[in-house]
């Protein structure tokens, strides 16, 4: 699948942040006052045009295959209002039009809302439905020269390839199941293909299809797989680990204009072989769960890793106002339960704690974690520094061929890591404990790693 890039709005300055207190367009039909954090520098807009943009782009490059469209790509004038109108498209595009492309995509800098890491739309499709170009914005506060960004562009770009529920539903991929977990209906994909995968990730005969979110708004929520059962998969909603799972190519196939190619599919830890329960039953019964590795019940007194190896965090639960919806309640108690806002249908699950990210986060409150652009949370057992226990912490890893190494606080070496092993560090740091080795497959994202990592 052939891609070109045009990013005019980043060369206007009119339309991004030059310095705080302005005030700019933010694509969205209104404006906002930029803040610090918002302004485009020259190293976010190298980072994000050469680095994050150009890797995201690979990842479906190597994953997707199309029959060449071979005319140019001619524009229509998108309607002001709408969100493709609102970036700049040279006027070329719109009489001789963009040659040589399976996707045209337009590329903008606006600041965004603080958890808004990108958002992307598909904007114009051929007469057979297929998605010729789209637009995406970058919120340069959120932009790190990282994998983590280059998974939420990569996000952001499959919804401009029609990862969106108004092609689902055109193309007839979707199905209506009543009575699932206490809920009166939730929407599935069920198109062969992605009926197929779904079955062998969860080891589920009986699955009658993916599950879309339910949560939040609109369709923006129903393009999105349901975070609870996928949360880790490239397709969830909410910024996390991204993996291209074949769940996500099997969609592709299924619509009809792209053919995946199946032997790069990534291999999803969340949800992976559950077995049918765990898309049927509630997360925790009593407030005891079968999947201590996604789903938590306590607070914890050190801080543990998010499911996505992304970050340092605690058990996300608290006790609500009034008691949750009888098919929300886990606990004893029935206003105990997870975060609305982590879109997990109340499940409680180990979130990032405010800037405990591994790429980016505050050292002051992660003892013990080495963070960079590389860093990945792992395992701690007795883990201790100085003051008292760590728990778990962020290192540098590093993926070759077959190995994973790592690099850990106060040491300058990298450590070869076995999966199953452990490294008992040394150095000024840490004074008992050990640092438990990975499963590769949860901190090296790439079935190739030379296909997709630095």
């Amino acid at each position: 699948i052939r891609f070109k890039v045009f990013s005019e709005d980043m060369n206007n300055a009119s339309r991004y942040c030059t310095a705080a207190g302005e005030s700019r367009p933010n694509m969205e039909g209104g404006t906002r006052v930029c803040r610090r954090k918002d302004v485009l520098t020259a190293e976010k807009k190298s980072m994000i045009l050469n680095q994050v943009l150009p890797r995201a782009i690979k990842l479906h490059m190597d994953r997707l295959h199309i029959q060449p469209f071979t005319g140019p790509v001619v524009l229509p004038n998108f309607s002001a209002g709408t969100l493709c109108g609102e970036f700049e498209i040279p006027s070329s595009h719109h009489t001789t039009g963009v040659s040589g492309a399976d996707m045209v995509l337009y590329v903008a800098a606006a600041p965004t809302r603080y958890y808004t890491h990108a958002w992307a739309v598909a904007c114009f499709a051929l007469p057979d439905g297929r998605p010729v170009a789209g637009v995406i914005n970058f919120g340069p506060h959120a932009v790190t020269d990282s994998e983590f960004s280059v998974r939420i562009a990569a996000h952001g770009i499959a919804h401009a390839l029609g990862f969106e529920y108004f092609y689902f539903f055109l193309r007839n991929m979707t199905q209506t199941i009543p009575e699932v977990r206490g809920k009166k209906n939730v929407v599935v994909v069920s198109s062969p293909k992605t009926l197929e995968k779904t079955r062998a990730h969860f080891n589920c005969t009986s699955a009658p299809g993916m599950e879309l979110e339910d949560e939040g708004q609109g369709t923006t929520a129903s393009s999105h797989w349901k975070r609870r059962n996928a949360k880790d998969e490239l397709m969830a909603g909410g910024a996390g680990a991204g993996y291209y799972t074949a769940l996500t190519l099997a969609v592709f196939e299924d619509m009809g204009f792209y053919r995946a190619q199946w032997d790069m599919a990534e291999q999803m830890p969340w949800g992976s072989n559950s077995g049918c329960e765990l898309l049927t039953e509630k997360c925790l019964t009593n407030g005891v769960t079968q999947y201590p590795e996604m789903f938590c019940h306590a607070a914890s007194k050190v801080l543990l890793c998010t499911s996505d190896r992304f970050a340092v965090g605690d058990c996300d639960i608290v006790s609500h106002l009034k008691p949750l919806p009888v098919h929300f309640q886990y606990f004893a108690d029935p206003r105990r339960g997870g975060f609305l806002d982590d879109k997990m249908d109340y499940c409680p699950l180990i979130g990032e704690s405010q800037a405990t990210g591994c790429i980016d986060g505050r050292a002051d409150i992660m003892p013990g974690s080495r963070i960079g652009p590389s860093s990945r949370c792992l395992k701690g057992v007795g883990l201790r520094d100085s003051i008292g226990l760590t728990g778990d912490v962020c290192a540098e890893v590093s993926c070759d061929n077959d190995t994973v190494s790592v690099r850990y606080l106060g040491d300058e070496t990298w450590h070869a890591c076995p999966e199953g092993s452990t490294i008992t560090p040394t150095g000024p740091v840490f004074v008992s404990g050990k640092i438990v080795c990975p499963r590769r497959i949860e901190v090296c994202l790439c079935p190739l790693e030379t296909q997709c990592w630095r």
